[in-house]
């Protein structure tokens, strides 16, 4: 028999691979903002001209970038990108992103599951992970919809 309140695998999961695609993105957008897209040889075997670069600025960069300053960053770009063309904005994107992150983190750190106000299943009589899951799957969407259009 299993506990109703210990995260099931498969959630888990998914809202890792949803939060990774949603990383790729941005990285790819604040890469591109700081003028780092991948640079290859003309000729063969067509190498990349600036790994070490590109590689210097996601470890020291990107990969310490929480999610309130990757949405204040790409905010910056986003009022950039809207003013040279017209997109379809994400309402209240910053809170979207920084709700999106902290349920991937109530997924990757705790054993029994939280609600975004912090309440475990000592405070709540009902476990959350169905509906953290169903809440980071419509921000998965809103968002990712949003990004793409940035690329």
């Amino acid at each position: 028999m299993t506990d109703p309140f210990v995260l099931p695998k498969d959630l888990l999961h998914e809202v890792i691979l949803r939060t990774i695609e949603i990383n790729n993105l941005s990285n790819q957008i604040i890469r591109h903002a700081f003028d780092l897209d991948l640079k290859f040889e003309k000729e063969p075997p067509y190498r990349f001209l600036n790994a070490n670069e590109i590689n210097r600025f996601n470890s020291y960069f990107l990969d310490n970038l929480g999610a309130s300053s990757r949405a204040e960053l790409l905010l910056e770009i986003v009022a950039d990108i809207t003013s040279k063309k017209e997109l379809k904005l994400c309402s209240d994107f910053k809170n979207k992103l920084i709700d999106f992150y902290k349920i991937r983190n109530i997924f990757a750190h705790n054993y029994y599951p939280k609600d975004l106000k912090g309440m475990t299943r000592l405070e709540s009589s009902e476990p959350h992970w169905i509906e953290l899951n169903k809440q980071h799957t419509e921000l998965f969407g809103e968002l990712k919809n949003f990004l793409i259009q940035l690329i």
